[in-house]
């Protein structure tokens, strides 16, 4: 009979879906901040490949991409940024395009 109970048990704390992740709590999921820029408050990126892939990212979605969107190295922090404004004019934030 042990067995039997045995098998019970095993059967009654099964899942319907036992081949199956549990959901994924998104409330308990932190993620750090970005960091930001102290002189212009724009997010910093590490390089310009990862600066261009969000932009191309942004620029993706039709209905709320900017006109254009073109990455900048900033002279102050020497991360790279994103802008929205054509070249020269936010020109004293930036080194190269």
């Amino acid at each position: 009979m042990d067995a039997i109970d045995d098998t019970l048990l095993r059967e009654s704390q099964m899942t319907k879906y036992r081949h199956t992740k549990p959901p994924l709590e998104t409330h308990a999921v932190k993620r750090d901040q970005p960091r930001t820029c102290a002189v212009s408050g724009k997010r910093m990126y590490a390089n310009e490949r990862e600066a261009k892939a969000t932009a191309g990212h942004r620029m993706a979605d039709k209905e709320t991409a900017p006109a254009q969107l073109r990455t900048y190295k900033c002279q102050y922090c020497g991360a790279w940024h994103l802008s929205s404004k054509e070249r020269g004019i936010d020109a004293d934030l930036s080194i190269g395009d």
